[in-house]
């Protein structure tokens, strides 16, 4: 005897692509300012699942009015993270561990310096992987768990808060799906 809610769940797994988000630092989360901004449904969507694609978050948000970009940090606004900021100077390394909750479906990855204006990297990627999630599944792989090096030349950009994030980007080629967290940052000389 099979049961529905074993059925639910099989096709809910095989609908799951890939999922995974930064767990460590502590990236943008959700807030007042950006329900306000992006509205209950998408926010609700990006609650439920903060791992999840922007594209499903916007689906399930179809016809619904937001304000905001959902491809600039999932939306995630700076006045709801405020207490999250990095101080931090040229040189200094920060460690990141990254949540892969299902990574069965390949894509490419990187790390940069965004400037959150513009919603553009500042210079090249910190870091990249050409196939991201990788074949090391062993505990020393470079693919979930990985420093950044804060560059030289960001403290004229990148001197308020709010204004530059570290962003973890994935993108899932066959989907496609975007996966993306923020570690905002202040670069001090």
């Amino acid at each position: 005897m099979v049961r529905v809610g074993s059925i639910i769940a099989l096709a809910l797994l095989e609908s799951v692509q890939a999922h995974a988000v930064i767990k460590t630092p502590d990236p943008r989360r959700t807030g007042p300012v950006h329900k306000a901004l992006c509205g209950e449904t998408l926010t609700k969507t990006l609650e439920r699942d903060r791992a999840g694609p922007i594209e499903t978050a916007l689906k399930n948000a179809a016809g619904a009015e937001y304000n905001c970009d959902p491809f600039l940090c999932r939306g995630y606004q700076w006045e709801d993270n405020e207490s999250k900021l990095h101080t931090v100077v040229s040189g200094d390394v920060i460690n990141f561990k990254v949540d892969l909750i299902a990574g069965h479906q390949p894509g490419y990855a990187n790390v940069s310096i965004v400037d959150t204006a513009t919603n553009e990297a500042i210079g090249a990627p910190v870091l990249t992987w050409e196939a991201w999630p990788g074949s090391n599944k062993g505990p020393d792989r470079n693919d979930t768990n990985f420093n950044v090096t804060i560059p030289d030349n960001l403290s004229s950009t990148c001197n308020i808060g709010g204004r530059c994030v570290i962003q973890w980007f994935w993108y899932v080629i066959d989907g496609p799906q975007r996966y993306e967290s923020c570690v905002d940052i202040l670069v001090e000389e």
